[in-house]
């Protein structure tokens, strides 16, 4: 099948680059320049933290075993780190790719709020705003007695100042929804907490987007990179989510998240930088000055050490699964102790 490919590519090959080429060329396209402003942003300097979070697991017929991690690289003339992690066996087993993933989200939050009040600049690797409407509604269709019974957690949750995941501990009694739920409201107590106190200093930054105003569905990110080279940023953008939540609904449905690109570099990638507020033209612009003086070849060294310090590889979550002395057949029908 794979012969079949390559004759298939060779035949459509001449046709592809066409395509490409005057979808490049278009003057639609072109129009994008407008929104562009030159900017070569001279550094200055300020306290940051960067952070990030890493996860990985093997699934088993009877279980699944996961590995997650958050740590924050902070700097203020010296570096430092602050994290934690978690290794346990998902119980209940229901939708564990999911569950695994936010266990890793609501940790970086954590770890991101026990920084936030050191540093000038919290820089997240992501998107607030696409991690607050990524679809999670499906709490809207639980029984009502239930729903009521994980809000009584509420309370515990809000109160906790620790970086554990509190639900883990806190749902042993709960059916496999209900922990679900409680699951996402420490998720949603994490980031609320989080943005109220940071609104001044958080800054997500990402090296991809799929937002698109072009008519014909090409990412603004990947339009901005084709059409210009040096450094820059694009007229910003608000969003605002229309979602509903279990909790905090007025908070997070009154929040406005401003979205442009920048590049720091000449020639360096394009980032998409998003900010939980409204921002004007001069506080992009000191922004940019901030992240220049805390950038190595055109993006944040603080995130891209914060990336290095968390990876969980294959390899690594395998040797764990060894230490516990687990043994499996060829497509881990059973598990041997």
């Amino acid at each position: 099948m794979l012969e079949l490919t390559y004759e298939t590519f060779a035949r459509k090959r001449r046709e592809l680059k066409h395509r490409l080429e005057v979808l490049l060329r278009s003057e639609e396209l072109q129009q994008y320049r407008e929104l562009w402003h030159e900017h070569d942003a001279e550094p200055v300097f300020c306290t940051a933290a960067g952070v990030d979070g890493s996860s990985n697991c093997i699934r088993y017929k009877s279980l699944l075993l996961y590995a997650v991690n958050a740590v924050a690289v902070s700097y203020d003339g010296s570096m430092r780190e602050q994290g934690c992690a978690d290794v346990d066996f998902l119980i209940p087993y229901k939708y564990p790719s999911e569950r695994v993933d936010l266990y890793r989200s609501t940790m970086e939050l954590k770890v991101a709020l026990s920084a936030a009040d050191d540093v000038e600049l919290l820089l997240l690797d992501g998107s607030l705003h696409s991690a607050l409407t990524a679809p999670k509604q499906w709490w809207r269709f639980m029984e009502e007695d239930k729903v009521e019974e994980v809000m009584s957690y509420l309370p515990v949750l809000e109160e906790n100042r620790g970086m554990e995941l509190l639900a883990k501990r806190l749902g042993s009694r709960l059916d496999a929804e209900q922990v679900m739920l409680l699951e996402y409201l420490e998720y949603l107590v994490a980031i609320q907490k989080l943005i109220e106190r940071g609104v001044h200093s958080l800054v997500a930054v990402a090296k991809t987007s799929t937002d698109s105003s072009f008519n014909r569905g090409i990412p603004d990110m990947a339009v901005l990179e084709e059409i210009t080279s040096g450094p820059g940023y694009s007229i910003p953008r608000d969003r605002m989510i229309k979602m509903h939540y279990p909790i905090y609904d007025d908070f997070f449905r009154s929040l406005v998240f401003t979205r442009f690109y920048a590049r720091l570099e000449r020639g360096k990638d394009m980032l998409m930088i998003e900010l939980p507020r409204e921002v004007g033209d001069e506080e992009i612009r000191k922004l940019l000055s901030r992240l220049r003086h805390l950038s190595v070849e055109g993006y944040p060294y603080l995130l891209k050490r914060a990336h290095r310090r968390v990876v969980i590889s294959n390899r690594e979550i395998e040797r764990i699964a060894t230490s516990l002395g687990i043994g499996e057949k060829t497509g881990r029908e059973v598990l041997a102790w």
